[in-house]
């Protein structure tokens, strides 16, 4: 029976290393994908699934599953250091991107043929004349003023660097 046990926790090892170890055992990873995360796919009439890496690494995100124990991170409050000096343009990409902050997901966007309707209009949003060190904060924690938010903590997360936190600002800053 205890060379099963060691069995077993070596199987464990083998197919997560020292990184997964905290992941649930249900984890969809693979450490030899770029990275690491996979992502099913319905084999057509096969009844299989087919496991495709993803396009991000996902394990450091916490998640919905009930046996991923991890906590998640803190609300974490930011400063705005010196000035915005951001690029409106690379925001405006930054915003519509899948792979990036993604906010016409959630939020009415100037131009964009498929708004979505869960978060803040944002069109007019330079009328509103909120403070630069405000708008960082709420994309980089929105927690830290809203406990129960729906929006991501890009910075606190990691998802935007504090140069995108800043270009995204300025973007939004510039919508008439």
């Amino acid at each position: 029976m205890r060379s099963i046990s060691i069995l077993a926790g070596l199987a464990v090892a083998l197919v997560f290393p020292a990184w997964a170890q905290g992941l649930p055992r249900d984890a969809a990873v693979n450490a030899a994908a770029p990275n690491k995360t996979l992502e099913p796919r319905v084999v057509t009439n096969s009844g299989r699934l087919e496991w495709l890496p993803h396009a991000h690494n996902l394990t450091p995100w916490p998640t919905l599953s009930h046996e991923d124990r991890r906590p998640a991170p803190k609300p974490r409050k930011v400063r705005l250091a010196g000035p915005l000096d951001g690029d409106a343009a690379r925001g405006r990409d930054i915003a519509v991107r899948p792979d990036k902050g993604y906010c016409i997901a959630c939020h009415q966007i100037p131009g964009e043929e498929w708004p979505g309707t869960v978060g803040l209009d944002l069109r007019g949003f330079k009328q509103r004349q909120y403070a630069d060190a405000a708008v960082y904060q709420q994309i980089f924690d929105a927690r830290v003023n809203h406990a129960q938010t729906v929006m991501p903590p890009y910075g606190t997360n990691n998802i935007l660097s504090e140069q995108e936190i800043r270009d995204l600002v300025a973007f939004l800053q510039s919508l008439e």
